[in-house]
């Protein structure tokens, strides 16, 4: 019978299924799977500190995308600026009630307490400290980051844009610039994290947490 130390020390190929047996990697050194040649751990030395400056980076774009304009529609002299508050006010205002809660959580609480629990769980990591604390936002965070579409919120306001384009005359804000950095950022992160190499490296500062 294989022991939880010998599964610990297999990983599988995500995309085809073959399974591999981890080797120590030298610095910034990758490894890939010798069947599809997918990418399956790399060297993780410097995993918390690149991943904590582009995590605060997200929360700054964040930040400045919630509270500023999005876009100034002008309609023949009309103008309006939209904010993503005032999205949500205007979707209240056409009594559409249960896409104003997904709206909030989907657009607005989710994205947050995904970038705070990134951010709280890798300065732990980096203090040493905190190791049960760690081990249930990385839980907590394999639960809702799912639910986080940003990404799809940003691609609907693209679409719309599109369609007002004959018929006003529109103005890129400063939240608009901020989402786009949010996303890249986001791309970035989740590019060159993933959650085994979280829970390895977990595993690694903390030892074994018991439940």
């Amino acid at each position: 019978m294989i022991t939880e130390e010998e599964l610990d020390e297999l990983i599988i190929c995500k995309k085809c299924h073959t399974l591999h047996k981890k080797v120590p990697l030298s610095k910034r050194k990758k490894a890939f799977c010798s069947k599809c040649d997918t990418l399956l751990y790399q060297d993780n030395s410097n995993m918390i500190d690149t991943t904590l400056a582009l995590v605060i980076a997200a929360a700054i774009s964040l930040f400045i995308a919630f509270k500023f304009t999005i876009v100034t529609i002008d309609i023949k002299g009309l103008e309006k600026s939209l904010t993503i508050y005032a999205l949500f006010m205007v979707i209240l205002e056409q009594h559409q009630y249960i896409v104003g809660v997904m709206f909030i959580f989907l657009i607005f609480i989710f994205p947050i307490t995904i970038i705070l629990s990134m951010l709280i769980l890798l300065i732990l990591m980096k203090l040493k400290k905190g190791g049960y604390l760690v081990q249930r936002l990385l839980i907590l965070l394999a639960h809702i980051r799912p639910w986080s579409m940003v990404d799809i919120f940003f691609i609907s306001l693209l679409v719309a844009m599109v369609k007002l384009f004959d018929y006003a005359y529109i103005e890129l804000g400063v939240s608009f610039i901020a989402l786009i950095f949010t996303l890249i950022l986001d791309i970035i992160i989740t590019k060159n994290i993933s959650f085994y190499e979280l829970w390895d490296l977990h595993t690694k500062i903390y030892g074994r947490v018991d439940e």
